[in-house]
């Protein structure tokens, strides 16, 4: 969501997000009205249609936002010898993904991640997540093609595997209730990825603490 919003608009729109994930834990969001929507955020149906042309445009809306602000949180731009030693070019910047924020923020919003990526499947907001995570791996590659490690493997696979792995991981986590912290679990991912570390740049740079 921009940072550019009036903070009157965001603060409505927030309302109606949350009050979409408290009905998703009991309803469809077929069976969801547009009065049941405005009724549990406590906002007019008048205010709900100035912000939204219909109930299909708030929920894409919605959803769009919650994955935007997960990527916001946790990605960040770094020193590129922050990522990885002896760059070839020690003043470049690039931007990666910080395990420990994107874990924070969906412990911080764990009630709407678990409902989304759980319970109402159908939505395929895990579907949102892939696709921002697959974009933001593949101008991470982009950044360091030269340099990048020559697995002999596409590099569309490597990124499947890498964003199918972080997403299942996610979504297992959550589906145990999330018995480890963030700052836990992104030290396990930390030390798997060490273990598949090689010489040259690879995705694994791309996950930072």
């Amino acid at each position: 969501m921009s940072h550019e919003v009036d903070p009157r608009v965001d603060k409505t729109r927030r309302r109606l997000r949350r009050a979409l994930i408290t009905l998703l834990q009991t309803k469809t969001v077929d069976n969801i009205s547009v009065q049941q929507l405005t009724s549990t955020a406590s906002v007019t149906r008048g205010t709900f249609y100035l912000h939204y042309k219909d109930k299909p445009a708030f929920v894409e809306k919605a959803l769009d936002d919650l994955v935007s602000e997960l990527f916001e949180e946790a990605i960040m731009t770094v020193s590129v010898s922050d990522v990885i030693t002896n760059p070839i070019d020690p003043l470049q910047r690039v931007q990666v993904l910080s395990l420990s924020k994107a874990l924070g923020y969906i412990s911080e919003h764990a009630e709407a991640f678990h409902t989304l990526l759980l319970d109402q499947r159908q939505l395929a907001v895990s579907q949102r997540i892939n696709q921002q995570l697959t974009d933001w791996m593949q101008d991470f590659y982009e950044d360091f093609k030269d340099q990048f490690a020559d697995l002999d493997v596409p590099i569309s696979i490597q990124i499947a595997y890498y964003v199918s792995a972080t997403v299942g991981l996610i979504t297992d986590w959550l589906e145990k209730d999330m018995i480890y912290t963030p700052h836990y679990l992104t030290k396990c991912i930390k030390k798997m990825h060490h273990l598949m570390t090689i010489g040259n740049i690879s995705f694994t740079d791309f996950f930072v603490n």
